[in-house]
């Protein structure tokens, strides 16, 4: 018998189990798993001040996480962060670049740097809207 449980405080090693279940199922129709990857912003002492958190497959990479350290930021650092990891997924095949964001966070962000608005989720979370962009990497 199985029981559904309602678990607030969930174990990582609970959780993965979900997610490589639903990554396993997704391969056997795709044909290959994402490559994840991350690209660090770190002083001399490596200590980490920014970064992103990304994976990729055969012909897209999608930006999951792109964070910086508040005192740092509108200094360059998130554009060398999106560079970085865009170069790294030329360098894999990709041709495009897929990432969301929030309507209080980074589309600007993301507009400067090229990518394009492809959808949006009005009031999807606390009345804000989850934006959806995507860049062409050739």
């Amino acid at each position: 018998m199985y029981k559904v449980i309602v678990d607030l405080a969930p174990s990582q090693a609970d959780n993965d189990v979900v997610m490589e279940g639903l990554i396993t199922a997704n391969e056997k129709i795709i044909g290959e798993r994402d490559k994840e990857f991350s690209v660090f912003l770190k002083n001399d002492a490596g200590k980490i001040f920014g970064g992103i958190q990304a994976s990729f497959d055969t012909v897209s990479v999608y930006i999951d996480v792109l964070w910086v350290e508040e005192t740092l930021r509108k200094q360059g650092y998130g554009k060398k962060l999106l560079v970085a990891a865009e170069q790294e997924a030329i360098k894999n095949g990709c041709i495009f670049s897929t990432v969301d964001t929030w309507d209080f966070q980074a589309e600007e962000f993301y507009l400067k740097n090229g990518y394009k608005r492809i959808g949006e989720i009005k009031n999807c979370w606390f009345n804000h809207s989850r934006i959806f962009l995507r860049k062409n990497l050739r």
